[in-house]
Formats: structure tokens, C-alpha cells, sequence
């Protein structure tokens, strides 16, 4: 993975350990010329965190137990997953790819932005494949929300979101956005990129943890996961020690 011309065919529906680790190459060929002792640091998406949490809304916090019950931990909170009647919200808007990886390359120095370009749109290609991969419908902007949680996520914590927490989380942010006013209201140009940015940055997350893991860098994994931590806590206005992905999708304690 020295260069950033790098083309490597990813066939469809490879097993997801096997689809993440491919992502891996593929997403890094454009990123490798990006990781020397000169890059700048990885930055945190935070005005897109901020758009999603608009989006989405606060999750609900533990209320404080009774003081009957003061012996009694708090148990977990969850937003409610909705069952088999979720539907996909889709950004049926043209697609507009290159535009949406650009923008997201200028919170790097003007020297990385080409090849931090060119791995936010490897990527985004990289996402396809994991629609494909778990059965998510395309274009789904919930599915991207899901994403772009659960890619930070598995970067700040350092394990992998299972398949299906992955769904519930999926289909957790098809009932959130679903019912919020401003994500009705918004044009079919700002649904496309929110979709296509949320999908970029949460699959790149994924993935260069995964390159963290095979190539340790002690100095640019702290920094890596202290971007992983303002995105969430961005996004989800919570701190990050108190959130959890599981079977129930987004569990807030």
C-alpha cells in the first residue's frame, strides 16, 4: 500500500470480516501517501455530526433512580428499535460523490486533501459493498446515520459492531429520522450529501482502525480515537463513556 494509484477489485459479498479487511486495502491505497510523520492529524467531522444530530435528536438519559431504590443500579436506556415495519429513508437526489469527499478533505492542510479526497470516495465504494454485503437497502440515509455511529464507535472503543447490532442500529435510526420534521422538510440535494458524507466518514473510520490494528502507531491511534470521540459526542450530544451498541441498536446508560 504505497501508492495511491492503487486499484484492487473488491468482488461482492465476501464474508464481512474478509469485505472489511479488503476495504482496508482499497481505502488506504488512496490514503497511504496521507500517513507520514508529516500528516496532519485526523480530523474530527464535527459541523456533520452536528447536522446529524439535528436530525436524529438527544437520545433520552437514565432517569435518576427513587430513592427507594438507591441500591439499584440504573438499568440502560434505549431509543426504540422498530420492528419489521421500519422503512429505509431514501436520498433519491443525484448522486454527487466527488463533491461530497472534496468537502469532507478540507478539514485536512491543502497539501492531503487530494489523497484524503480520493479515500473518502474508496470509501464511499467501500460502503456499496456493505449495503450489498448485509442486505441495507441503497441510499438509505438512516443506514448511513447508523453508519457513521457505528464507524466512530468501533474506532473509539477498538472492536467491531456485530452484523446485526448493526441492523437494530439501522433500523433504530429509520424510526428517529422518520419522525423528525426537519429531515422531512430537507431537499433532496442535502439528504444526498448527508447520506453520502455520514456513509464516507463512518466507513473510513472502520477501516483505518483497522489499518491502526495491523500497522500499531501508539502516537496516531490516540489522536485517531480522540477524533472517533468528538464525532460521537458531536453527533449524539452524550458522552462517549456512556453510550453502547448492541442487539437493541444505540443503548445510551
Amino acid at each position: 500500500m504505497t501508492s495511491p494509484s492503487l486499484e484492487i477489485a473488491l468482488p461482492p459479498l465476501l464474508p464481512f470480516p474478509t469485505l472489511v479487511r479488503r476495504l482496508v486495502a482499497a481505502a488506504f491505497a488512496a490514503a497511504s501517501l496521507a500517513c507520514t510523520p508529516s500528516m496532519a492529524q485526523v480530523a474530527p467531522s464535527l459541523s456533520l455530526a452536528e447536522q446529524m444530530r439535528a436530525m436524529i435528536g438527544k437520545p433520552p438519559a437514565a432517569a435518576a433512580p427513587a430513592t427507594t431504590a438507591a441500591t439499584t443500579p440504573a438499568p440502560a436506556v434505549s431509543l426504540p428499535v422498530p420492528g419489521p415495519t421500519a422503512v429505509p429513508l431514501l436520498a433519491d437526489g443525484p448522486a454527487q460523490v466527488r463533491q461530497s469527499a472534496a468537502e469532507l478533505a478540507q478539514r485536512f492542510p491543502p497539501a492531503h486533501r487530494a489523497a484524503m479526497a480520493k479515500a473518502f470516495e474508496e470509501s464511499f465504494a467501500g460502503w456499496r459493498q456493505l449495503e450489498a454485503q448485509l442486505g441495507l437497502a441503497t441510499n438509505d440515509v438512516a443506514a448511513a446515520v447508523a453508519a457513521f455511529i457505528a464507524g466512530n464507535y468501533a474506532a473509539f472503543m477498538q472492536q467491531q459492531v456485530a452484523d446485526e447490532d448493526f441492523k437494530a442500529l439501522v433500523r433504530q435510526m429509520q424510526g428517529a429520522l422518520g419522525r423528525n420534521a426537519a429531515f422531512a422538510q430537507a431537499g433532496a440535494a442535502a439528504k444526498r450529501a448527508m447520506y453520502e458524507q455520514l456513509a464516507m466518514v463512518g466507513t473510513f473510520m472502520a477501516v483505518y482502525r483497522e489499518h491502526l490494528a495491523r500497522q500499531p502507531n501508539p502516537a496516531e491511534e490516540v489522536n485517531f480515537r480522540n477524533a472517533a470521540k468528538a464525532n460521537l459526542e458531536a453527533g449524539l450530544g452524550l458522552a462517549v463513556e456512556r453510550i453502547q451498541i448492541g442487539p437493541q441498536g444505540l443503548v445510551v446508560r
